[in-house]
């Protein structure tokens, strides 16, 4: 439990209604997701609200909520960036609101896979 990929499955799973396909290191679960769904989801480096980004540089994922007048509204989890109890986890995430240039930079990068 608590781990960015645990979290990231399971939002996509309550927004999607079936697996995404992408277990393990965050820095991978776009890529697995469009090998899993290649019909659903397409590689991009500009968000579209739904879609998965991982970043390039970190070990990292989370889903991007809504896009809107330049901003990215994401949720993400593991943010004490540690393996939780499951109650720990539950609390262990946040919405938050960056630009594409934040998101990127504190990622090191990042690439996104948009719903189609």
């Amino acid at each position: 439990y608590g781990q960015c990929t645990w979290f990231a499955w399971g939002r996509f799973y309550e927004l999607y209604g079936y697996s995404p396909g992408f277990i393990g290191d965050g820095y991978k679960c776009v890529d697995q997701l469009l090998k899993t769904h290649p019909d659903k989801f397409e590689r991009s480096y500009s968000p579209k609200a739904g879609a998965v980004f991982s970043s390039i540089g970190k070990n990292h994922v989370g889903i991007v909520i809504a896009v809107k007048d330049g901003a990215i509204i994401i949720q993400e989890g593991n943010l004490d960036g540690k393996t939780n109890t499951f109650k720990e986890a539950q609390k262990d995430w946040h919405t938050r609101e960056l630009t594409l240039s934040e998101l990127s930079n504190r990622n090191q990068g990042v690439v996104f896979a948009n719903p189609k």
